[in-house]
């Protein structure tokens, strides 16, 4: 941009030179540098069931993929003929109405809604979970509206962009010889990115997994949406096998964790039990793996590149007591001219095998003396190199470890007639998470579409599910300490995240709850075999072969009751929490409770408030946590509080008083909404509630969320 400057400036001519000076400014505003994409490439999304109408939007209902949009010009008839425009010119056409979808660009207003497509219920008082059978950007508009800032986790599993046709934009496949893919993916990510952060907790976090078509970009977009947060990214081994790719065998996917920088740790520290303690890389040693350094030092101060050959320590460790090498084998900070008091011997019992005492230091010019003393051999901090290291304490502290039986003997090497000494401290009940992890029940074969085969009794429903494993520690690293968790995946595939929460749920008896958002598309060639059958998008001949019904719905249900879709017993066990035994029967299902939803919307043309609410009250039953009855209230109702629910509606202001009275006698209440035109009646009712109540008013606040999330 400097060059450009110099350049501009040598221009002659005025005018010239202020016209570009104009332009140059302009560019350098959208100049960015680091991620560069198109950001501004349109996308639409038809919606199933919307009325067609003047002016309207459309694509022909029998196009799989969206080739041409029309522009409804005139409707005409009972049978509801359509004229039709190409939006890129050309000449009308006619066709029926019912022939058309009609699409929507993103950022114009829409009312969606959600409608109950059935339950499946085993937990008792439990909340529901929620599966959305629809488009996840819009989907998280209306979450927005319901639950902005109060999601514990997010975890997304999007699509890979592998250039195999894996994903659509705009209603078209992306494959590889789609010379704007990366740009569609990011601008794809980004728009549903921006929503998913305003959904999160202040100590919420994002967990997104990847593989290396994507994951740079996403680094980038991830480092610009979320500048504020910390990102990590963690290795996890999907696949021991490893691919057949060129060249190298990848086994090996990523998960990115995005962490709000709270000044406190948010990923808590684990418990032993944590099946990632078992993700162990083969090349290191398993005591060093999780081994935390002691306070104040560097983690290389306990690294031992140098001493390659001397032998490993035998001391069996127990559960209460971790040794540790008593002399300092790090590269920094571990030799004697770094720290002379640290250079010292200790004596010990050859015979008995017993540390006895040490040695007071000596002055930097002095020799070790190897002689003994009362029978006792001295032991020197001097490596296999015969390098002059130092000892982990001063000489008066080893002493007090000494006398406290904390420093014990290791192996003799007889090559070089030389005894490890180790001291031990308490092991903890807890270690942080590594960046890597290995762990047999992680493949995604086995636990992931070998598991999804037994749920749904036939193989091929879905294709690349998770590891049920992985996508539980992933979850459970963020919410393990909170039982009451929400977590959100809007990218939710066959419903992997919801059983890995019942995992979770079943092993410590908490009430986490998910909200799940699939779509329901159907694979090109089965939508090229049901067209040719004159099957197209919106007759449910058709859209029973897509995601949401073939694979997300019915896992979902096999997972709580344990029964396939075919009626049988799903045949296994789950792996305990260790990731390594057999454990908790498939057949026996889960205590939980999940509700099934289609995304639908309101016509605005065709909202007359007072006769939505039924439409409405699925959402604002989600939003008060989803729990108990959500009762449908006849049309003369003056208000609604539900027996073992936990929200209460206001239909007539005149009737606040006895409303009022009502919620005292329940403290389970934790939403209220009103239904009121005034803005005052509104307020003035507020204040008159207690605080810890979450109230709203129906239906400004439902019309006004989605006018503002326009473009």
């Amino acid at each position: 941009m400097a060059r450009l400057d110099d350049l501009v400036a040598q221009v002659k001519d005025q005018r010239v030179r202020g016209e570009l000076q104009i332009a140059l400014a302009e560019l350098r505003k959208r100049q960015r540098f680091g991620l560069v994409y198109e950001e501004h490439i349109p996308e639409t999304s038809a919606l199933f069931g919307f009325p067609v109408r003047v002016g309207s939007i459309v694509q022909h209902r029998h196009e799989a993929e969206a080739k041409s949009l029309y522009r409804v010009t005139s409707l005409s008839g009972h049978a509801r003929k359509a004229t039709i425009v190409p939006v890129d010119g050309g000449d009308e056409t006619s066709i029926f109405a019912k022939e058309l979808l009609v699409v929507k660009r993103f950022g114009e207003p829409i009312y969606p809604v959600l409608t109950p497509l059935g339950a499946t219920s085993r937990g008792g008082d439990r909340p529901f979970h929620a599966i959305i059978n629809g488009e996840n950007f819009h989907s998280l508009q209306l979450l927005t509206y319901l639950l902005e800032g109060q999601v514990d986790c997010i975890y997304l599993d999007p699509p890979y962009n592998t250039g195999a046709r894996d994903w659509k934009y705009n209603n078209q496949y992306v494959d590889a010889s789609d010379g704007w893919r990366h740009s569609k993916w990011l601008s794809f990510m980004e728009k549903r990115l921006r929503l998913a952060k305003r959904l999160l907790k202040k100590d919420g976090v994002l967990i997104v997994t990847i593989d290396e078509h994507e994951v740079h970009h996403l680094g980038m977009l991830l480092e610009r949406l979320f500048s504020e947060y910390l990102r990590y990214m963690i290795t996890i081994v999907i696949n021991p096998k490893g691919t057949g790719k060129a060249n190298l065998s990848r086994v090996d996917e990523y998960a990115f964790f995005v962490v709000p920088d709270t000044g406190y740790d948010v990923i808590p520290e684990k418990t032993a039990e944590f099946s990632a303690e078992n993700a162990i890389i083969t090349t290191l040693d398993s005591e060093n793996w999780f081994q935390e350094s002691p306070k104040g030092e560097e983690a290389e101060d306990l690294e031992d590149e140098d001493d390659t050959d001397e032998e490993e320590d035998t001391i069996e460790e127990s559960n209460d007591w971790e040794y540790r090498h008593a002399r300092r084998r790090g590269a920094e900070s571990s030799y004697r001219h770094q720290r002379p008091n640290q250079f010292y011997p200790i004596f010990i019992n050859e015979k008995s095998r017993k540390v006895v005492r040490t040695g007071p230091s000596i002055p930097a010019d002095a020799k070790p003396d190897f002689t003994k003393v009362d029978g006792l051999r001295p032991i020197w901090p001097i490596d296999a190199e015969e390098r002059h290291r130092c000892w982990a304490f001063v000489s008066e502290h080893m002493q007090e470890l000494i006398d406290a039986g904390d420093v014990v003997l290791g192996k003799h090497n007889a090559k070089r007639d030389s005894w490890t000494i180790n001291y031990r401290v308490p092991r903890k009940p807890t270690r942080k998470l590594k960046t890597v992890w290995v762990n047999k029940a992680y493949d995604a074969g086995t636990h992931g579409t070998e598991l999804l085969r037994r749920l749904l009794g036939e193989p091929g429903l879905f294709q690349f599910p998770k590891s049920v494993y992985a996508v539980k520690d992933c979850l459970a690293a963020v919410v393990r300490n909170r039982p009451n968790a929400l977590i959100l995946d809007f990218f939710a595939g066959s419903g992997t995240t919801f059983h890995a929460t019942c995992l979770l749920n079943a092993e410590d008896g908490g009430r986490r709850r998910t909200i799940l958002i699939t779509n329901n598309e159907v694979s090109k060639d089965v939508a090229q075999r049901l067209s040719e059958k004159g099957l197209f998008r919106g007759d449910p001949e058709f859209e029973k072969y897509g995601i949401f019904d073939q694979a997300t719905r019915p896992r979902c249900e096999a997972v709580v009751t344990g029964i396939r879709p075919d009626k049988t017993p799903v045949p296994g066990n789950h792996l305990d929490a260790d990731g390594r035994t057999r454990g908790r029967p498939f057949a026996s299902g889960f205590e939980e409770n999940i509700e099934f939803y289609r995304l639908d919307y309101l016509d605005p043309e065709d909202i007359d408030l007072g006769r939505q609410f039924e439409s409405i009250l699925p959402s604002l039953w989600i939003a008060a946590g989803g729990i108990g009855r959500r009762d449908v209230p006849s049309k003369k109702a003056d208000f609604s509080i539900p027996g073992n629910s936990s929200y209460g509606v206001l239909f007539r202001e005149s009737r606040f008083q006895k409303f009022k009275e009502s919620l005292s006698n329940r403290p389970d209440v934790t939403h209220v909404w009103f239904v009121t035109d005034s803005e005052e009646a509104y307020a003035e009712m507020r204040t008159e509630l207690p605080r810890r109540l979450y109230t709203s008013m129906l239906y400004r606040d439902y019309l006004r969320n989605f006018q503002i999330n326009t473009r």
